[in-house]
């Protein structure tokens, strides 16, 4: 591992100096910046008000934190207080949390660069100057909660930011012409390239990995589990369903919100179980079986979700893909 010379001290100036009332804020914003808190509100925005839009971002965020996952393998630089071993005290997290973080990297953020591309992609696409500051607000507050909480350096969020607001203009700037492009292959073609690429950069990673002496590749897997699910939903539910999402009324709309969150966590849950008496979470099959566990988590919030909506009459069907 190379240990960049960031500033530990201000991390730790932070932790000596947190806010009883302020910690449980900031670890609400963090939890808002992880995979589950993007779940929740691309899932609010396919059900309720836009799915291309809900899609979109789903692949822009998955993307953005599976780039991030590649520079943070490549730099290997350890979290704060890795070094002395004091993390465990000095981190505001529960200790499974810490446990998981302590196995990657530091820089860049992740939480800042998902946060700088999912909502500056948001600030981008809207007029409103209200919901741009709103926008605006969060990205920060994601990002700023990381050093608080001392799982990351001030600059690893900084160059987070950086990134993910790269990112999010350059998904505004060429992703219409990568969406037509996606579009015009085959079904078969789009699900073997996403299988492939899913794999070669497992490979890397756990090579790299194992070289350095690092933690095997997680996190990774379960991005691009979610993003191959998405990203073979979607033409499912375009050619099979088509649901409005914004038909039925608000209460309509709860409804198919929950059923979609739902199905989809317990999904997960249920997967987890079944799964975990297999193989070692941490072994290169405990990895293929949580990769399939995220894709169906996916599928099912993507596609079945939806055909149960219209099984139970909670939307109608648009008379175009929307």
């Amino acid at each position: 591992m190379h240990v960049l010379p960031f500033r530990e001290d201000l991390v730790q100036y932070l932790a000596d100096h947190r806010l009883p009332g302020l910690t449980p804020v900031l670890q609400a914003f963090t939890d808002l910046g992880e995979i589950q808190g993007y779940i929740l509100l691309i899932a609010l925005v396919f059900v309720a008000y836009d799915k291309r839009l809900a899609i979109r971002l789903a692949v822009l965020t998955l993307v953005t934190m599976s780039f991030n996952h590649i520079i943070k393998t490549l730099i290997a630089n350890p979290r704060p207080f890795m070094g002395d071993g004091s993390y465990l005290q000095k981190w505001a997290v529960s200790p499974e949390r810490a446990a998981d973080l302590a196995t990657e990297y530091s820089t860049p953020s992740g939480h800042a660069m998902a946060a700088g591309s999912f909502y500056g992609y948001l600030v981008l696409m809207t007029r409103d100057a209200r919901w741009r500051a709103l926008f605006v607000a969060l990205a920060l507050l994601i990002g700023l909660s990381r050093p608080y909480l001392g799982v990351h350096y001030a600059e690893d969020v900084l160059v987070g930011w950086v990134l993910g607001a790269g990112m999010a203009i350059a998904a505004v700037r060429y992703g219409p012409r990568i969406e037509v492009r996606w579009r015009r292959m085959p079904y078969r073609g789009r699900v073997l390239l996403l299988l492939g690429l899913s794999a070669a950069v497992w490979v890397a990673t756990w090579a790299f990995s194992v070289w350095s002496s690092g933690e095997p590749p997680s996190a990774f897997v379960s991005y691009a589990g979610l993003l191959t699910g998405v990203l073979g939903a979607q033409p499912l539910e375009a050619r099979f369903v088509r649901f409005d999402p914004r038909s039925g009324g608000p209460l309509r709309a709860l409804a198919r919100y929950a059923i979609c969150v739902g199905l989809m966590f317990a999904s997960l849950e249920l997967l987890k179980l079944g799964f975990g008496a297999l193989a070692d979470p941490s072994a290169p099959m405990g990895h293929l079986l949580r990769f399939i566990r995220y894709a169906s988590a996916a599928i099912t919030g993507l596609f079945l979700a939806p055909l149960l909506f219209m099984r139970l009459g909670l939307a109608t069907r648009t008379r175009a893909d929307a």
